[in-house]
């Protein structure tokens, strides 16, 4: 047992310009606001089933973020942008509509943000692996 060493994760260096944390977070936030939208009557253009899926999507892509592997801040990156294009082409045809604080439209909006967020900070995430993949000699 001497000499053994015990694997303390906040000795690690992070990778430059990681964000995965933060867009674990937003996944998980953008996962609980699409099954919030359901019970406030905000009509999506998804089955339920599809609704399902999205967020299982989501979460799974949450939990399976991490510093270590390029191809999952790919999939989150792709997940964002789908999510982006659905939800924003959504939020952009009902613009005019009723603006109330917590509505369905606010809820479409605000899921937009989210993916907008996650898209950033995703790409920025995949910059900074690749620069250091260089950097490296990888």
């Amino acid at each position: 047992m001497s000499g053994e060493t015990i694997y303390d994760p906040s000795k690690e260096k992070a990778p430059s310009h990681y964000h995965g944390d933060v867009v674990r977070a937003l996944f998980v936030a953008a996962a609980v606001l699409i099954f919030l939208t359901q019970f406030i009557g905000t009509s999506l253009p998804f089955s339920t089933g599809g609704i399902m899926f999205l967020i299982v999507c989501l979460v799974i892509s949450a939990g399976i973020t991490n510093p270590a592997q390029q191809w999952i801040h790919w999939v989150n990156v792709f997940i964002s942008i789908i999510g982006f294009i659905l939800f924003g082409g959504i939020a952009l045809t009902r613009i005019n509509s009723s603006i109330e604080l917590l509505s369905q439209n606010t809820l479409v909006a605000l899921l937009t943000l989210v993916f907008i967020s996650t898209l950033y900070l995703g790409t920025r995430t995949l910059r900074g692996l690749m620069v250091s993949h260089v950097e490296r000699g990888y």
